[in-house]
């Protein structure tokens, strides 16, 4: 879903803010109408008028308003007969003519009385009529009745107060959801932003950002996320790689210190003349010289492997046919596995395949993977040397049907010291082959991969073809 931004977020909050606070004020404006009509008009009209105080029980009719300005009421039959009659009446009739009536309200400006008649159904069903008179002292010809300016101004001021308190009360509200509504759109996510980099100054590098915020703001969570998610994977190499240098400083002492301690002992007794047997004189030299050579041995290639693991090593490569390098390795070491005996089968294109790649190096390498398999499977097994060239990848393979590696090995057996001794049935090694066999396939940006699952040992040397390496 695309998110808006935080300009087009913000105009759109002042717009329902201003729609919102318009239509209170729409509505406000007939509420103080309403109650300026309620409340300021004068009600004594309605109390005068006889269509308004007219009752069906005519004896009920209200004529407190009519009495205070010194008027009266009189109910008159079909007849026109005066029935009923209430107030102060000043000429007391007793009946009244149609002309009479129509008289009554034709009376020019200046008349002497304010009339007003309404006819009506009395509870039996009669219609009578009801007259209202008020002497003209009270009540002028234009209905107007006067209040005090001060009654007048209080209620006015009254109800501008009462329409003020509501604004303000509306206005600080809308002003607080408004305030709430920015504040989770904006503030709650600057302050998660502003913790989570607090807790990546910490060392916490597992802290992640999830907030739901404007385009800007998901942004920089995307951008913290992917950088704590790199600082995390970068802490954990950093850890790997202290764990492995203590695995290698552990490993080195221990693999320096038995030759040495061996090369002492021996050596002592000569010194002490302990052995007087001349053959036994020259086994001990002979284990002297194997144990010397074995130092020198580890000494190599833990010089090897630290340059190879160096990141400003740098690796010289040349346009060559592996194809052909691939052969010559292998009349090399097919007199060696003939005296095992191990059954060998090279698989080798007749073609040329040329690719850029260290030939000292990859020797290195893949002598290494020879040698395991001379040293670790017993007679009889066979060993497949072979080279595949598809689109993608060159892949030479050393294939065996050997013992195998245990799982306990296997997410391990490229780190240094990993003796594969530990699974299979012969000593000897530095524990470094492997490890250093897989740093020269990454110097050309190639890899080396251990596959158990057709129930034999294959280590898969694969170089890619769009990205081998160039002279370097």
């Amino acid at each position: 879903m695309k998110k808006n931004k935080i300009f087009t977020s913000l105009i759109k909050k002042y717009m329902l803010f201003s729609i919102t606070l318009g239509i209170f004020v729409c509505l406000i404006f007939p509420f103080f109408d309403s109650q300026v009509q309620s409340r300021l008009a004068d009600p004594t009209v309605s109390k005068i008028k006889a269509n308004e105080i007219v009752r069906m029980d005519y004896t009920q009719i209200p004529v407190e308003v009519i009495e205070s300005f010194g008027g009266w009421i009189e109910i008159l039959d079909e007849n026109l007969q005066v029935v009923f009659t209430r107030g102060a009446s000043s000429d007391h009739r007793t009946s009244y003519t149609q002309d009479e009536l129509i008289s009554l309200f034709n009376e020019p400006k200046g008349a002497t009385e304010y009339v007003s008649m309404a006819p009506f159904q009395t509870t039996e069903g009669k219609s009578y009529r009801c007259l209202v008179h008020i002497p003209q002292g009270y009540i002028t010809k234009e209905f107007l009745f006067h209040k005090t300016p001060a009654a007048l101004e209080q209620t006015f001021s009254e109800l501008v107060l009462l329409i003020i308190i509501l604004f303000l009360v509306f206005y600080s509200l809308n002003v607080y959801l408004y305030s709430r509504w920015t504040a989770l759109k904006i503030t709650n996510p600057l302050e998660a932003i502003a913790s989570g980099m607090q807790n990546m100054a910490n060392g916490r590098f597992r802290t992640r950002l999830a907030f739901k915020a404007d385009y800007e703001l998901a942004q920089i969570q995307d951008s913290f996320n992917n950088m704590a998610e790199q600082l995390e994977q970068s802490e954990t190499e950093k850890r790997m790689l202290e764990e492995s240098k203590q695995r290698l400083l552990v490993g080195v002492s221990h693999d320096l210190k038995t030759p040495i301690t061996t090369i002492q002992g021996y050596a002592k007794a000569l010194q002490l003349g302990i052995v007087d047997d001349e053959g036994k004189r020259q086994n001990y030299l002979d284990y002297i010289l194997n144990k010397s050579n074995l130092l020198t041995s580890l000494i190599d290639d833990i010089f090897e492997l630290s340059k190879l693991d160096s990141p400003d090593y740098v690796l010289e490569t040349e346009l060559a046919d592996i194809a052909e390098f691939v052969r010559e390795i292998a009349a090399q070491f097919y007199n060696q596995f003939e005296e095992k005996p191990l059954l060998i089968q090279v698989q080798i294109p007749s073609n040329e395949i040329r690719i850029r790649f260290n030939a000292k190096m990859l020797y290195r390498a893949l002598s290494n993977l020879l040698i395991n398999t001379l040293k670790y499977c017993p007679a009889g097994s066979e060993v497949l040397l072979q080279l595949l060239e598809t689109e993608s990848h060159i892949q030479l393979n050393v294939i065996d049907n050997g013992p195998g590696i245990p799982d306990n090995l296997y997410k391990i057996i490229f780190d240094p010291f990993t003796r594969g001794d530990q699974a299979r049935t012969c000593d000897g090694g530095t524990g470094l082959g492997l490890a250093i066999a897989k740093h020269v396939m990454e110097k050309h940006n190639g890899e080396l991969q251990l596959d158990t699952s057709n129930g034999q040992t294959a280590f898969c040397m694969i170089f890619q073809k769009n990205n081998t390496p160039s002279t370097f």
